[in-house]
């Protein structure tokens, strides 16, 4: 038996784990870029609003489903866009990714008890979250884990980061998170007023001439 568990150890010793695929999330903490939160709050909570799809319970949104009918929310306020563009050409030279332009735009606020439900981006190439108000002790964004349906035969009996349904990452108010569009995401049931976000979706600059 101790003869196995050296065994064991040695093996261990002489092995190294390869993360295969990561996808790669940018946080980009503008608080001190952009000095208009408060007025900014101010101005989505009385701006238009549209029937909500996949916001459920008490908020408002400016969202529309119909990609058709789309909002450019973010030209409404050209110095948080023009930031918000030099974040997303940051990603992309990052990750070599092909120059991208700012797309649709528009506000979600949520008030204790709502919920977004879990979905993805359609026709976008990167996708981000503004977080215009957060209040503390509520949740930031999470990220389904996209390798769980192809994990067909495994039963894991402890937690790993490769194996969890969901990441839920936490931000502040002025944190931007980019990320790319196909990765599902969603907002757990608050327990809080007023979080308030922009969420912005971006194309390749031929495609929008579509």
């Amino acid at each position: 038996m101790s003869k196995d568990k050296d065994t064991s150890r040695g093996i261990a010793t002489n092995s190294s784990v390869i993360s295969l695929f990561p996808t790669n999330i940018m946080k980009f903490k503008l608080w001190g870029e952009y000095p208009h939160w408060e007025d900014l709050l101010n101005d989505l909570v009385v701006t238009e609003e549209t029937e909500p799809t996949i916001l459920e319970g008490p908020g408002r949104t400016s969202f529309i489903e119909d990609w058709h009918q789309r909002s450019f929310l973010l030209e409404r306020y050209p110095e948080l866009e023009s930031i918000v563009n030099a974040c997303c050409s940051n990603y992309c030279y990052t990750h070599s990714l092909e120059h991208i332009e700012l797309d649709d735009s528009w506000y979600t606020i949520m008030n204790k008890g709502s919920k977004i439900q879990r979905h993805r981006h359609e026709g976008s190439v990167l996708s981000g979250t503004i977080f215009v108000n957060v209040p503390e002790d509520t949740y930031g964004l999470a990220f389904a884990n996209p390798t769980i349906p192809h994990r067909m035969m495994e039963r894991q009996n402890a937690t790993h980061e490769s194996t969890t349904y969901a990441h839920l990452e936490q931000v502040e108010t002025g944190d931007v998170l980019i990320y790319p569009s196909w990765m599902e995401h969603f907002v757990p049931k608050i327990e809080c007023d007023y979080r308030a976000t922009i969420s912005f979706n971006t194309a390749y600059p031929a495609w929008r001439k579509l």
